[in-house]
């Protein structure tokens, strides 16, 4: 009888954990008074509950729209410089530009109103290196803009360049506005160019590296330019192991001081083989090194200094040589001119 009455116990007691399991599995409901459509229902594993939590919203991105339509519009509009200051009329730092720059800007044909455009021109520089300056002008009812730089404060030989104001920083986007540029020159002669001119201390030197003689190109290309330029009153070429400090005191020694008032400026400067002549089925390849240094003739500060490399190949060496030396003597004339 006692045998029974346990075994009646042990079924009523797996009867309730059975019924309990049943209760567990099915606790899982909705919320009528959310909609389905906007609830992402996430079941927990170690609980009986179901997480509700809302769906992502999707946000239209603005930004990429801007980027797109500007991208649209620069396929279509047209940037043109339709005046700028006169290239016969020479103009110094501190003096007014004359005529302004103008530019022109159309959409098939049709002037574009109230359009961003930046402009970019030079304000400083320290040898050959130039900063720039940019400003954001609007276009008017004829799609036109009209810039005047303030006088400039260095001598300078550049541009200015127009092109459509990014409508954010993107790379592409930079790139695209970049990519329909135009650009006008923008040209200041030095102020030292004008009289009484200078003089220079500049030689050649042949592949074992001795200095032979003046190099003519260059100043004959001064004067071409309408520089009151001569060579130099110390003719010794040792000072090319000394400092232009030494030059510049013993052109002033020489002449008693007067070379003081006779120029305003000296230049020292050698023309000088890069590396050895290389001789190929081509011919023979000259590369060579023009290093110039100009200071002011009254107290030797320091107006400008360059390094211009160039390469030439001719059927001679003496040929390439010579090409090499021309075209060096040109580029170098010109960043004098403009650089001092």
């Amino acid at each position: 009888m006692l045998k029974n009455k346990f075994t009646n116990l042990i079924a009523l007691g797996a009867g309730i954990s059975l019924l309990a399991s049943c209760a567990t599995t099915s606790n899982v409901k909705k919320d009528s008074s959310t909609p389905s459509d906007s609830i992402i229902e996430i079941e927990e594993t170690t609980t009986e509950k179901v997480r509700k939590e809302p769906k992502p919203i999707a946000v239209q991105n603005t930004s990429n729209q801007k980027e797109k339509a500007f991208k649209e519009l620069l396929s279509n509009i047209d940037l043109k410089v339709i005046s700028s200051p006169s290239q016969k009329k020479t103009i110094y730092p501190g003096q007014d530009i004359g005529t302004p720059y103008t530019l022109q800007v159309t959409n098939k044909g049709e002037p574009v109103t109230d359009f961003d455009i930046t402009v970019s021109y030079p304000v400083s520089r320290s040898n050959d290196s130039i900063s720039y300056a940019t400003t954001q002008l609007k276009t008017n009812a004829e799609g036109k803009i009209t810039f005047k730089p303030e006088p400039s404060s260095i001598a300078v030989k550049d541009k200015v360049t127009f092109y459509p104001s990014p409508v954010s920083s993107t790379p592409a986007i930079v790139q695209a506005a970049y990519d329909v540029a135009v650009s006008a020159p923008y040209v200041i002669k030095s102020n030292y160019t004008k009289w009484p001119g200078g003089i220079l201390y500049v030689y050649d030197f042949n592949e074992s590296g001795k200095p032979t003689t003046n190099n003519f190109t260059i100043l004959q290309n001064l004067r071409n330019a309408g520089i009151n330029a001569g060579n130099s009153p110390v003719s010794d070429t040792s000072y090319f192991n000394k400092s232009i400090n030494d030059l510049y005191k013993a052109c002033v020694d020489m002449t008693f001081g007067e070379i003081k008032n006779q120029a305003s400026f000296l230049i020292m400067g050698s023309v000088k083989y890069a590396e050895p002549a290389v001789e190929t089925s081509e011919g023979v390849t000259c590369t060579l090194v023009c290093e110039v240094t100009c200071v002011d003739m009254k107290n030797c500060n320091l107006l400008y200094k360059t390094s211009v490399t160039e390469s030439a190949t001719d059927k001679t060496k003496w040929n390439a040589e010579q090409k090499a030396k021309k075209v060096l003597a040109d580029k170098v004339s010109e960043a004098i001119i403009y650089g001092m």
